[in-house]
């Protein structure tokens, strides 16, 4: 149905283009040019009317009046310039003179077209309508380069996944990296912002990395801040005890004097025996005091021992996932850029035994490019053209499919960094 569409778009434009492009004189806004082949008719001098190529250098000659220059003119231009130089000339007075432009350079059509070769020229005609004349773009037919062409399609579209993959996979390595550093911002490779720009739903997965590593990253440094406020308290809890035992070592060495003192008393006979059991008491007291004191300080230091070591655990499993994942997102890099290369290579492979084909297979783009070669004042010059410039006589329409994979897509830049 598609080449059925082709061939009635190109019959179509050629009708058209016979049909309303039969006699180039009929376009006010052609100009003759060299190559050009005229008719000219002076009807008060019959003998004169003939046809006339206008030679490289812009001239034609009739032999009463020599050579008119013609190129660059319209047709009623030169009419009017034929006339004078009659009147000057002295062989009418009033001539009737009309030029028809009978032929022009033509055109010529080559590349991925059905049918390259040379075509009629007609003014305002376009490079499409030029395409249409060669019966519009290469198709295939042949079966077995149907199945070249099944194939390039299907190596293209798994170049398109690997290459989607490959960002991702760029894209989580950079995360998982910033994410060991303890970064809230990954650092992402130019190329993969670059191509994400231009990309929607690249972007929305780079914006979800940077999202995740903003999540994780906060959610560790909160555990940790936690765990360190908790080491903190133990702290500060040891300090205020080590002052309490400070205080109560003084009273304990206060008591312990006096308690002498009234031992001494209590031997010479002057003082009771409760006051020496009351003074042993309190300064028993105070030594299971500050007993019970150095186990408080013992449990503390015992908990935060515990809470750097909960602090060492979260940071190295933390680190331990990372590294794995980090790996493993490598190991994949790898594998996905051998057979991004395995498939180029392949495609190359098919480009070089077809390259017309391969050449639509999708991102791997299909498209094509038109070169115009033009020649003026005897120099060729090469225009890059879209299918609507208005091409000139004898301008050269090169029709060829492009072939592109995305640039990244190459060997240096898939190699993944140990």
């Amino acid at each position: 149905m598609k080449h059925l569409s082709y061939s009635l778009l190109a019959i179509g434009l050629i009708v058209s283009i016979f049909i309303g492009g039969a006699r180039l004189s009929e376009s006010a806004d052609y100009t003759v040019r060299p190559e050009d082949k005229l008719r000219v008719q002076i009807y008060q001098i019959p003998e004169l009317t003939n046809d006339y190529n206008v030679s490289s250098n812009g001239t034609i000659t009739i032999p009463p009046i020599g050579e008119v220059a013609v190129a660059g003119l319209s047709v009623q231009e030169i009419s009017a310039k034929i006339s004078e130089q009659l009147i000057k000339a002295g062989i009418s007075d009033k001539p009737g003179t009309t030029v028809t432009v009978l032929e022009s350079r033509p055109i010529y059509v080559m590349g991925d077209v059905q049918k390259p070769g040379e075509y009629p020229y007609r003014p305002g005609l376009t490079a499409l309508q030029a395409i249409s004349l060669a019966g519009g773009y290469y198709r295939v037919t042949d079966p077995g380069l149907l199945r070249l062409e099944r194939d390039a399609i299907n190596i293209s579209g798994e170049l398109r996944n690997l290459t989607r993959r490959y960002y991702y996979l760029v894209a989580r390595r950079a995360r998982l990296t910033s994410e060991l550093q303890l970064q809230t911002e990954p650092d992402f490779p130019a190329a993969l912002t670059d191509r994400a720009a231009k990309d929607s739903a690249l972007q929305q997965v780079v914006d979800q990395e940077r999202s995740l590593l903003r999540i994780d990253v906060s959610a560790l440094k909160h555990q940790l801040g936690s765990l360190e406020r908790t080491r903190d308290l133990y702290e500060r809890e040891i300090e205020a005890v080590a002052k309490q035992i400070e205080a109560g070592k003084t009273q304990t060495e206060v008591v312990g004097k006096e308690l002498n003192v009234i031992k001494a008393l209590y031997a010479r006979g002057l003082t009771t025996v409760s006051r020496q059991s009351e003074l042993e008491r309190s300064h028993a007291q105070m030594q299971a005091t500050e007993q019970g004191f150095q186990t408080l300080m013992l449990r503390a230091r015992q908990n935060i021992t515990q809470v750097e070591q909960k602090i060492f655990d979260l940071q190295e499993e933390r680190r331990a996932k990372l590294s794995a994942d980090l790996q493993q997102t490598r190991l994949e890099l790898e594998e996905t850029s051998n057979r991004i290369e395995t498939n180029r290579r392949l495609m190359f492979e098919a480009q070089i035994t077809a390259p017309v084909l391969v050449a639509g297979t999708g991102d791997v783009t299909d498209s094509h490019a038109l070169v115009i070669v033009r020649t003026e004042d005897g120099r060729k010059t090469t225009l890059r053209a879209d299918d609507r410039i208005e091409l000139q006589p004898g301008d050269v329409l090169k029709v060829q499919r492009s072939y592109s994979v995305p640039p990244e897509i190459n060997a240096a830049s898939f190699r993944v960094p140990g």
